[in-house]
């Protein structure tokens, strides 16, 4: 075993921090953290980030670089998404992860982003052959077909928990005109970009489908929550109660994380529209993602993701 390494995922809704413990091996594992930051929240239709939106990342990053050293490992990777990707001030993100974790912020493009979700995914479900992966996250959604061999096709569209939430749900709770006006637009964007019917397995990852996995069950439990098996009709059925359901009262659903309450229905909508288009009645979720195979990529492990770890200044 080699020393830890960091890995930091700097995302539209969250910051979350992957403490691979054996990062050498095929299967790096180790202990996770999650902090809703909710980067994207009252950004600029041009996507620039709100100042306030920058100081609570500032203080998450804070809260992330001790929990770092507090593990010992010197060696970290920080990557940001959707909201940095597409910000005008990305700028800002990047000062404030280099300040706080002494290294760059290496932005991916959403094709990237897909491999590495699928390479992580596929961890998680390793005895699954051809599959499509979806990552739903804060500010766009990736889909990712592929097999034992790799991915074979990768698509990032802007369908996001966050970024759908202001633009159709500005009720609480929402109507269903918005909750339909929501629907429509992400099944428009499924079907422009070529996706309908598939004959392979569902296997979704991240934030959105592991809450909607942990009220299932009604409670979040990692070994739990990973490999759940969530039916269509338990999205349909969630995301209706959910949505029937005002800010504060979702807050105290078992198994939801509070910071989510505001972002799970849209999230919920858009998962149930890709269910719908691809066909899908069922879906495995994998607790094994974007970390891991940004974990992955650091060994070169992932084709098409060059991905570099820095030993931290700070």
């Amino acid at each position: 075993m080699g020393e830890p390494l960091a890995v930091v995922d700097v995302g539209s809704n969250s910051l979350r921090l992957f403490l691979a413990t054996d990062p050498g091996s095929g299967d790096p594992d180790g202990p996770r953290s999650t902090t809703i930051v909710a980067l994207r929240r009252g950004a600029s239709p041009d996507g620039r980030l709100a100042e306030e939106a920058i100081d609570r990342l500032r203080a998450a990053l804070a809260d992330t670089a001790d929990r770092i050293a507090e593990a010992g490992a010197r060696v970290v990777v920080a990557v940001g998404t959707s909201a940095s990707r597409e910000a005008p001030n990305a700028e800002r993100v990047e000062q404030a992860v280099s300040e706080a974790l002494g290294v760059p912020l290496q932005i991916v493009s959403g094709e990237v982003e897909a491999r590495l979700s699928f390479a992580g995914a596929r961890l998680g479900v390793p005895d699954a052959a051809e599959c499509v992966v979806v990552d739903i996250g804060g500010g766009s959604t990736e889909l990712v077909r592929g097999g034992a061999e790799g991915v074979e096709s990768a698509v990032s569209l802007p369908l996001g928990a966050v970024r759908h939430t202001e633009r159709f749900l500005a009720t609480d709770p929402p109507t269903g005109e918005e909750l339909a006006a929501l629907r429509a637009d992400a099944r428009q964007e499924l079907v422009s970009a070529g996706w309908g019917p598939e004959s392979a397995s569902l296997v979704g990852v991240a934030g959105t489908i592991t809450t909607l996995a942990a009220v299932g069950l009604g409670v979040y439990d990692r070994d739990r929550v990973h490999r759940y098996v969530l039916e269509a009709g338990a999205v349909e059925r969630l995301m209706g109660e959910l949505g029937s359901m005002t800010v504060e009262r979702r807050r105290g659903v078992p198994g939801l994380e509070p910071a989510r309450a505001g972002v799970i229905v849209a999230g919920a909508a858009i998962l149930a529209e890709v269910m719908s288009v691809v066909g899908a009645e069922a879906l495995t979720v994998s607790e094994r993602d974007l970390l891991d195979g940004v974990a992955l990529a650091v060994q070169g492990r992932v084709p098409g993701a060059e991905i570099a770890a820095t030993v931290s200044e700070r």
